[in-house]
Formats: structure tokens, C-alpha cells, sequence
């Protein structure tokens, strides 16, 4: 069985809540910094998958042109690194934040396609 972009959705912010929960105990800069980081990529996955939603209901109702679907993947992907690049601008300048946590928390929804790999590998056994 498959995992699809809600299940990755989940699990992102379910590891982002968890981890945050338990940095809380020893480093209070970090576990904000990771809770900024994952809601961050949290929402940039969201809104990638209402783009390609989108997208894909435009194709499917009209002929969409190369340069069309370019332009509406070029904005789609700018979206994108406007709020990354904005959660590492809070990270690298408020002091309350660890920068490093924020590019970690970034990178939490690669963590969930990584053990929806491994679990679907262990549930096959191979």
C-alpha cells in the first residue's frame, strides 16, 4: 500500500508537535525554532498540493500551453520560497529562535517521506 500527500501531510505535523513537545524539556530556542520550521514546511506542502490540485483541474477542463503550466509552476514554486525564506529570516534574526532548529524543521516533511518509505518497506518485507 502507497502513502499519499495527506498521509505525508500528517505525519509532518505530527513529528513536528512531537519533537517540539520534547525539546521543550532541554532547549526552549530550539523547539520553537523547530515549531516555526515544521508549520512552516507544513504549510508549504499544503499549498503545494492545493497548486497541483489546481492545476490538475485546469489541464483536465482546458489545454494547457508549456509556457502556461511553466508560469503557474514558476509562481506555485516562488510561493514556496517566499515562506522558507522568510522562516529562516526570523530564525537567523530573532533571538527567542535557533536558526539551525528552523532549517531543521524545514526539512521535517523529507523525515516523513522517509519513514513512509521504511514503514511500507517493513510492511512488504523487503
Amino acid at each position: 500500500m502507497m502513502f499519499n500527500e495527506a498521509d505525508v501531510l500528517r505525519t509532518t505535523v505530527i513529528l513536528t508537535f512531537v519533537l517540539t513537545l520534547g525539546l521543550f524539556a532541554m532547549e526552549v530556542p530550539v523547539a520553537l525554532g523547530l515549531l516555526l520550521g515544521g508549520l512552516m514546511s507544513s504549510l508549504a506542502l499544503r499549498l503545494m498540493i492545493i497548486d497541483a490540485t489546481a492545476l490538475m483541474q485546469a489541464a483536465r477542463t482546458t489545454e494547457l500551453s508549456r509556457r502556461e503550466v511553466s508560469r503557474f509552476n514558476r509562481r506555485s514554486f516562488l510561493k514556496r520560497c517566499s515562506l522558507y525564506a522568510a522562516a529562516l529570516t526570523v530564525g537567523a534574526l530573532n533571538p527567542y529562535l535557533s536558526f539551525v532548529s528552523v532549517f531543521l524543521g524545514l526539512l521535517m516533511p523529507r523525515l516523513a517521506i522517509v519513514y513512509h518509505l521504511l514503514q511500507g518497506r517493513i510492511k512488504r518485507g523487503t
